[in-house]
């Protein structure tokens, strides 16, 4: 999409849009195209238009925003996710039933089998 900015500026420079326009414009462009970065998409584009720079700074900020959040849930789920391997691992090495770890871990069966393979060795 980054061959498209210089047009989307000239396109801009005519001012005949509405800032609600050119932020539908440019949602359905993030959404519909092939941008690798949105907000650096945004952020050029808004350096090539005057009349709507503050707009698009503001998408572009609210886009840096999502992403941290979907980062931060990310971190959670993965944080999550070793908590619950590592409870397991302790409960199995503890002699705990294999079918309560997993009911109370809600690991899958090829997670279990991955620890079950981990505690066997580490008891050898």
């Amino acid at each position: 999409m980054s061959e498209l900015l210089n047009e989307i500026g000239a396109i801009l420079s005519y001012n005949e849009y509405t800032e609600k326009q050119v932020i539908t414009m440019m949602n359905y462009l993030i959404q519909e195209g092939n941008a690798t970065n949105p907000m650096e998409f945004i952020t050029e584009i808004a350096k090539k238009s005057e009349k709507y720079e503050g707009t698009l700074m503001t998408m572009a900020q609210a886009l840096r925003q999502e992403g941290r959040q979907e980062g931060i849930q990310e971190g959670i789920q993965k944080g999550k996710a070793e908590s619950a391997r590592t409870i397991a691992r302790q409960l199995l090495a503890n002699g705990v039933d294999r079918a309560i770890v997993k009911m109370s871990t809600g690991l899958s069966d090829a997670e279990m089998n991955a620890l079950m393979g981990r505690v066997n060795s580490a008891k050898n």
